[in-house]
């Protein structure tokens, strides 16, 4: 088959978009020698891996007007190039017109979040998830939901019968752990001002009003009023829309000194984090998957995380729950009790966590993936 895939998630600083096409393209490029791949892109790809001769990439780069028009446009470049199943990675696909009539269109939706929540990201993401997202899932043959959370709103919200939707989990990288040096744990320690075995609380994702950074802060202003003196806060992750009330409270605490904002971190820097956290935070508000759950729990950190939409089925028995997302004591007195645990109750959780871990890979999701491009043509 000829395949074609929306690789604009294949840019730089890839967050979880990002690193989920990658890690499926990367698999499909070491399993995958019978198939023509076409990777569509407005923007210049940034990948890791050599890609073999079975895959072609289609750039063109436009600027954040262009990329409308690169969509619009889409249907045109892949009736050129005799493509069979077109799957779109990131909620949209091309026009369907008379002349793409045999070409069948497979969708991936990651979260209904703009259904769920109002006011969840740019107004740009905004504008075309209201102008496309009906439309592709309408012309979708088959959809990939990447949780049942997400399928089951995908049903709710858009009237899509079940048997039109396969659930295929994201992966982590529990087998691809950096082993840092002594001497890179040092220069990261001096880097963000750590001490060795200071004790801290680890967030890792996009800055802004979903993740609910907000509460994360008010709880641990909680924490430090309540005797947990040499404790800090550690917010990882880039700038997204609507970050000022984030960056805003952080400069309105009385603890601003022992929180840690590092902006977008690098693989070994996430590594390290993770890896000497107290535990790991994620109280967002909604998450079609929530990988970074995953990646916490890959690295043997103990996780509290809210107790809504996708993050169970992600968090399973080894996760910590609160219920009321927006409550900061309620999320304060969950990471006390992490904070009480015995040796053995955390090492049984982390032991629950290594399991949950195994439950989800790139390979199976690859060929998950693969199975549902196939099943489209039929």
């Amino acid at each position: 088959m000829n395949i074609g895939i929306d690789a604009k998630p294949l840019s730089k600083n890839k967050t979880g978009i990002g690193i989920y096409t990658a890690q499926i393209v990367k698999k499909l490029n070491e399993i995958d020698r019978e198939n023509t791949y076409f990777l569509y892109t407005p923007k210049e790809l940034d990948i890791d891996f050599k890609l073999n001769d079975n895959f072609i990439v289609r750039e063109k780069k436009t600027g954040k007007i262009g990329r409308v028009l690169f969509l619009l446009g889409l249907h045109k470049k892949i009736i050129k190039d005799n493509i069979d199943v077109y799957w779109g990675t990131q909620h949209y696909l091309p026009r369907k017109t008379k002349k793409t009539k045999n070409i069948k269109y497979v969708l991936t939706i990651h979260d209904l979040a703009i259904k769920r929540l109002k006011t969840v990201g740019a107004i740009s993401n905004t504008i075309m998830q209201k102008i496309f997202l009906k439309p592709s899932i309408k012309n979708a043959n088959k959809i990939i939901a990447i949780s049942e959370a997400t399928k089951n709103d995908i049903m709710e919200f858009f009237n899509v019968e079940e048997d039109k939707i396969k659930v295929v989990y994201n992966g982590t990288n529990f087998a691809e752990g950096i082993l840092l040096t002594e001497e890179k744990k040092k220069e990261i320690e001096e880097k963000f001002s750590l001490e060795k075995n200071t004790p801290y609380l680890f967030f890792l994702s996009t800055i802004e009003p979903r993740k609910n950074i907000e509460t994360l802060i008010k709880a641990f202003d909680y924490l430090k009023d309540n005797g947990n003196d040499t404790l800090k806060l550690v917010i990882a992750g880039g700038l997204g829309w609507k970050y000022n009330t984030v960056l805003d409270l952080y400069e309105k605490s009385k603890y601003k000194n022992d929180i840690i904002m590092p902006g977008y971190i690098s693989k070994e820097e996430k590594e390290y984090f993770y890896e000497n956290a107290k535990c790991f935070v994620y109280p967002s508000l909604y998450e079609g998957f929530g990988l970074p759950v995953l990646e916490a729990m890959a690295n043997k950190t103990l996780v509290v995380t809210a107790n809504n939409s996708s993050l169970p089925e992600v968090g399973g028995d080894a996760a910590f729950y609160y219920n009321n997302v927006l409550d900061y004591e309620e999320l304060a007195k969950k990471i006390e009790e992490v904070f009480n645990l015995t040796k053995e109750q955390k090492e049984e959780r982390i032991e629950k966590g290594l399991e949950q871990v195994k439950k989800f890979t790139w390979d199976k999701c690859a060929k998950e993936t693969i199975e549902v491009l196939y099943e489209s043509k039929i």
